[in-house]
């Protein structure tokens, strides 16, 4: 019993696991849904510098991507994976004294000022989006044709 709670206290204590680990100890992605083909996410309370993971589903499809918000203040979209190390479906996590995203699989570090910016090798799939009144507009579309970057699809 002792061992366990061990376990759990260091879990809770200790950075978000990778997202291979999320069915194991809850998934700390946020569910969102289309509404006439398009997901709408609030971003107002985005603070610069954080970044907030989501899952979106359609059928036994699950795509998952990230927004973030840089020193600017510019809010980035991307794939939580990437065409290097999704695979390993571990996905990114915000390494915020630093300002990036960390690749949980290699280790590499991405500013978030570059987060859809920079396409190919292990940088984070860009995600396009528009942003209008504080909300964050993206396809449906947009989100399915990154299906192919998540190994629990079948894939």
């Amino acid at each position: 019993m002792r061992v366990l709670a061990m376990a759990v206290l260091f879990m809770c204590c200790a950075e978000p696991a990778p997202a291979a680990f999320f069915g194991l100890f809850g998934d700390s992605a946020v569910s969102v849904q289309a509404v006439d083909g398009r997901v709408i996410i609030d971003v107002a309370a985005l603070a610069e510098g954080e970044a907030a993971h989501y899952r979106y589903q359609e059928g036994k499809i699950t795509v998952r991507f990230f927004l973030a918000r840089d020193a600017r203040g510019t809010v980035r979209a991307a794939l939580d994976a990437c065409e290097v190390c999704w695979r390993e479906d571990k996905g990114y996590k915000l390494v915020k004294n630093e300002g990036a995203m960390l690749c949980v699989n290699c280790g590499r570090r991405f500013p978030l000022e570059r987060i859809g910016v920079n396409r190919g090798g292990c940088n984070p799939h860009p995600v396009a989006f528009e942003l209008e009144a504080g909300k964050v507009l993206i396809q449906a579309t947009e989100l399915m044709d990154g299906v192919g970057y998540f190994p629990g699809n079948g894939q």
